[in-house]
C-alpha cells in the first residue's frame, strides 16, 4: 500500500511540475493544496500499517511467552526415575469402565485414561505401553508388570499404604445402576437387595456397608451390567460417568440414580504409582499440572468425558 500511495503522489506531483509551465496562480495554489492532501494521506496510512505491525508483533511475542511458559524440561527426571529411565512408561488399566477406559473398535484401550496418560507421556519424552488386566490385581502389578496404574481408581488410605498416588485428577462419586422400571430411591431401598459390583473396587466398600445386602463381586463392570440385564442382581453400584455411559448403552433398559439420593461421598481419582520413584511422582505432577494451566486436561475431558458417545 506504502509503494502504490507514493507512486501516485509522485506521478501527480509530475503531472502538477508540467501543468505549471503555462498555468495561472490559482491552478499552481490547487495543486500544492492536491500534493499536501496527497501527502497527508501517506502519512496516515504509514501510522495506520505502523500501529498495525507492532499489535502484530506484540500479539506475537505475546503467544511465544504463553507458549514458553507451560513448556517444562522433565529430562533430569526422566533420568532420574527408576521406572522410566528405560523410556518408557508401562500404565495398567481396565478397560471395562467407560468413558476413562473402554474397548475401541479395534479392541485397543481407549477413553480419558489413555488419552491422559499419552499427554503426559509426550510431555515427558517417554513411549506409552497399555496393559489391560483384571482391576483387582493392579495395584499388585505396580512396580512388577506395571509402572503406574491409571484406571478411575479412587485414592483411599488403605492403597495410599501400598503405593503412592499423583496429585486427584477428577471428581467423582458411586451411583447405583438400576432397570428402567425399578423403583429402588434412597439408600433404605437397596438393604437386603442382591448388589453387582466389581472386584477391588469403592463400589464393593459402599456395598458391603449396606445392611442385609448379598454383594456379588465379579472382575469386570461389563459382566455387572449384564447381570442386571438379566436379571441376576437388583442394582449395580458403580461410578458416576462409567453410570452414565451404560446407560446410554442400554438407553431402554437402564437408568443411573444419583449417589446424592443415598448418601455416598465424593471420591478423587489418582494415578498409582510405585512408592519407590519420588522422581517420576514428581515429573507425573508436573505434567498434570502443566496440562490443567494451559487447557489441554480441560480439552480432554470435554472429548472424552462431557462428549462420551457409546460406540
Amino acid at each position: 500500500m506504502k509503494k502504490k500511495l507514493c507512486a501516485a503522489i509522485l506521478a501527480g506531483a509530475v503531472a502538477a511540475t508540467l501543468a505549471a509551465c503555462g498555468s495561472s496562480s490559482s491552478d499552481t495554489a490547487a495543486t500544492t493544496a492536491s500534493t499536501a492532501a496527497a501527502e497527508a494521506t501517506t502519512t496516515a496510512a504509514e501510522a495506520t500499517t505502523t500501529a498495525a505491525d507492532a499489535a502484530t508483533t506484540e500479539a506475537a511475542a505475546d503467544t511465544t511467552s504463553a507458549a514458553s511458559e507451560s513448556t517444562t524440561d522433565y529430562s533430569s527426571l526422566v533420568s532420574e526415575s527408576k521406572y522410566l529411565s528405560d523410556g518408557v512408561m508401562t500404565v495398567g488399566l481396565n478397560a471395562t469402565f467407560p468413558p476413562f477406559e473402554y474397548a475401541g473398535s479395534d479392541g485397543t484401550p481407549v477413553g480419558f485414561d489413555p488419552a491422559m496418560m499419552q499427554e503426559i507421556c509426550n510431555r515427558l519424552g517417554v513411549e506409552l505401553d497399555i496393559q489391560d488386566m483384571d482391576f483387582d490385581g493392579i495395584i499388585g502389578a505396580i512396580g512388577t508388570k506395571i509402572d503406574v496404574a491409571a484406571t478411575g481408581m479412587t485414592i483411599t488410605d488403605e492403597r495410599k499404604e501400598a503405593v503412592n498416588f499423583s496429585d486427584p485428577y477428577y471428581d467423582a462419586t458411586q451411583y447405583v445402576l438400576v432397570k428402567s422400571d425399578s423403583t429402588i430411591a434412597s439408600a433404605d431401598d437397596l438393604k437386603g437387595l442382591t448388589l453387582d459390583v466389581q472386584t477391588g473396587t469403592t463400589g464393593q466398600t459402599v456395598a458391603e456397608g449396606i445392611d442385609g445386602a448379598t454383594v456379588n463381586a465379579v472382575k469386570s463392570f461389563n459382566q455387572t451390567v449384564q447381570d442386571l440385564l438379566n436379571g441376576s442382581c437388583d442394582a449395580v453400584i458403580i461410578d458416576a460417568k462409567p453410570a452414565e455411559a451404560f446407560v446410554s448403552q442400554h438407553p431402554d433398559d437402564l437408568k443411573a440414580l444419583s449417589g446424592d439420593q443415598f448418601g455416598f461421598d465424593t471420591e478423587q481419582y489418582g494415578i498409582a504409582m510405585p512408592k519407590d520413584d519420588d522422581a517420576m511422582l514428581q515429573a507425573i505432577n508436573g505434567a498434570l499440572s502443566d496440562m490443567k494451566a494451559d487447557g489441554t486436561y480441560d480439552s480432554l475431558v470435554d472429548q472424552y468425558i462431557n462428549n462420551y458417545e457409546a460406540e
